[in-house]
């Protein structure tokens, strides 16, 4: 399979009333990379809308990655009204008019609804545009012209405390892009591949910003600094580090000992 994922909005857009740590365009990168790294490990092959953290091209260049593909996923989270909305929490997942990817959309939705344990029940939505012919969204209009399946995932609301605060854990994330990705493989009839080694543990550069053990960033620096480190793909924050965090903490643990020197 090939499978497109387009990370909602860019950087610093859409911030949380509820978080003010809280920005829709990052979190849903952060989601995308993950999600990326469990349907790879299904074998499938994934494209992404945004590269690298700034990017934010426009809907229709987001459809067009999508050509060829068999799947297309916006993923984002969702706002009632400018300010903070307890009552309102649930997942809804928009699918196309034409009624394509109905059964995935229901399966996706509910999995969303389970993982977050969202107070209300998961939705599923079509929405016409104005002159009821076609879908109101650009993305899964242009992406049906393309005859792919396009869908948006809210991932509830992000004027919802609760919510929000769960959707700012990377842990929750993680297990959020597993579930997403099982609920795909399962649609599909997909199986992990037998020889995966461990690549769903791949961390992204960024990511380690978090991570509470050792000041891993300052090490990671000095050894890239030094051209002895150079990652998967990417650069800056967006670096991809072809290690689990077990090998950065060996890293750590090396350096301490003085093996890279002062």
């Amino acid at each position: 399979m090939k499978i497109c994922l387009d990370a909602g909005h860019g950087t610093g857009q859409n911030q949380s009333p509820a978080r003010c740590g809280y920005f829709e365009g990052d979190r849903m990168f952060t989601l995308q990379r993950l999600l990326q790294q469990e349907l790879e490990a299904y074998g499938v092959t994934v494209v992404c809308t945004r590269a690298a953290r700034q990017d934010d091209p426009p809907l229709y260049t987001r459809a067009l990655a999508a050509k060829d593909c068999d799947l297309f996923l916006s993923l984002h989270s969702n706002a009632a009204g400018n300010g903070v909305c307890e009552s309102v929490d649930y997942p809804v997942v928009f699918y196309p008019v034409s009624g394509k990817g109905i059964g995935l959309a229901a399966e996706l939705a509910e999995c969303i609804h389970k993982t977050m344990g969202t107070l209300q029940p998961a939705q599923t939505r079509v929405r016409w545009n104005s002159a009821h012919n076609a879908d109101y969204y650009g993305v899964i209009r242009f992406t049906a012209a393309f005859g792919v399946t396009g869908m948006i995932l809210e991932h509830s609301f992000h004027t919802n405390t609760r919510m929000t605060t769960w959707l700012l854990d990377d842990e929750n994330l993680k297990r959020l892009a597993a579930a997403e990705a099982a609920a795909i493989a399962e649609h599909y009839g997909l199986k992990k591949t037998a020889d995966e080694p461990q690549r769903a543990e791949t961390v992204c550069y960024h990511l380690l910003s978090d991570v509470p053990q050792g000041d891993y960033r300052t090490v990671l620096d000095k050894l890239i600094a030094a051209d002895i480190l150079r990652g998967r793909s990417g650069t800056g924050e967006e670096r991809v580090l072809d290690l689990t965090e077990d090998s950065v903490r060996l890293l750590v643990l090396l350096d301490r000992a003085g093996a890279f020197g002062s």
